[in-house]
C-alpha cells in the first residue's frame, strides 16, 4: 500500500512539472517572444510540448482512474464490512427466535405429555405418575427460563433493535414467562395433592395447572381480545391494547400464552427480514 502511495505521488509530481513546462513553452511566443523556441529549434520545441502535454493528459488519466478505483475499493470494503455486520445481527435475532422456538415446543411437549399419561378415572381428580409429572415440570421450567432469558436479552441488545419500539414483543414474552410460572408454582408451592406415586389435579386447588392441561379458563372476553393479537392485519397499537387488557386479568391463560410466543416469534421474522432487506 506504501509503495503505490509513494509512486501516485510521484506521477502527479511529474504530472505538475510537465504541467508547469507546458504553460511556459505555450507563452513562449507571448511572453518569452519566441526565445525558448529559437533555443530549441522549431521541431525540438514541438515535441517537447507534445510530450509534456501528453505527460499531463496520461497523469490526469491515471489520477482519474486511480481515484475510481481506491472509491470502489473502499465502496467494496464497506459493503463487506456491512454485510459482515447484516450476517452477524440476522444471526443473533434467527438465535434469539430459535430459543423462543424451542420454549414453545417444549411446553407443547410438556403439555400432550402429562395429558397422555393423565389417570381420569376418577374425572373430578385425575392423576399422573409421580416421576413423569416431576420430569415434566422440570422441563416446563427450563421453558420458563428460556423465555424470560430471551426477553432480557432483547432488552439489552440495543445493537439489535435500536430505535425500535419493542412494548409489543416484551409484553407477549412477558405474560408467556409468567403464565409459566404460574402453572410451575402450583407444583412447587405444594398446591397439587400428592399421595403414595401419584400427583392429584383438583380445579379450585391448581387453577393454573388444571388450564395448562386439562380446560382452558379463557373467557369469551380473552378470547375476543386473543383473536386481536394474533390478527396480524391490525396495528401493533390495537394488539398491544389488547394484550393489556388480558395481562390485567388472573389467572393467566394457556391459550393466550402459547398466542404470545407466536407473535414474540413473528415479530422476531420481521426483524430477520428487514435486515435482509437493508443496504
Amino acid at each position: 500500500m506504501l509503495v503505490k502511495f509513494s509512486s501516485r505521488n510521484t506521477i502527479f509530481a511529474v504530472v505538475i512539472v510537465a504541467l508547469s513546462l507546458s504553460v511556459i513553452l505555450l507563452a513562449d511566443n507571448s511572453v518569452f517572444g519566441q526565445r525558448i523556441s529559437k533555443f530549441l529549434g522549431t521541431e525540438p520545441f514541438k515535441l517537447t510540448l507534445q510530450f509534456l502535454l501528453v505527460t499531463v493528459l496520461g497523469g490526469a488519466l491515471f489520477a482519474l482512474l486511480t481515484t475510481r478505483k481506491e472509491q470502489e475499493a473502499r465502496d467494496e470494503t464497506k459493503r463487506k464490512e456491512n454485510q459482515a455486520g447484516r450476517d452477524v445481527r440476522v444471526a443473533n435475532l434467527q438465535a434469539l427466535d430459535g430459543k423462543l422456538a424451542e420454549a414453545y415446543r417444549q411446553m407443547k411437549s410438556v403439555k400432550r405429555r402429562l395429558r397422555s399419561r393423565l389417570d381420569r378415572s376418577d374425572p373430578k381428580r385425575p392423576s399422573v405418575a409421580k416421576n413423569d409429572f416431576e420430569t415434566c415440570m422440570d422441563q416446563l421450567l427450563a421453558a420458563q427460563i428460556a423465555v424470560e432469558e430471551v426477553q432480557d436479552l432483547i432488552a439489552t441488545r440495543v445493537d439489535l433493535f435500536k430505535n425500535s419500539n419493542m412494548s409489543l414483543i416484551d409484553g407477549s414474552l412477558h405474560y408467556a414467562a409468567r403464565y409459566l410460572h404460574d402453572v410451575f408454582e402450583d407444583f412447587e408451592k405444594g398446591k397439587i395433592t400428592r399421595s403414595a406415586d401419584s400427583f392429584f389435579l383438583d380445579e379450585a386447588a391448581t387453577p393454573n395447572l388444571y388450564d395448562f392441561l386439562l380446560k382452558s379458563s379463557e373467557s369469551g372476553v380473552i378470547a375476543t381480545q386473543r383473536d386481536i393479537i394474533k390478527d396480524k392485519n391490525r396495528t401493533q397499537e390495537d394488539r398491544r391494547a389488547a394484550l393489556g387488557m388480558i395481562d390485567v386479568q388472573r389467572p393467566r391463560v394457556g391459550k393466550v400464552a402459547l398466542e404470545c410466543m407466536r407473535l414474540a416469534s413473528s415479530e422476531l421474522k420481521l426483524f430477520v427480514d428487514a435486515e435482509m432487506l437493508r443496504d
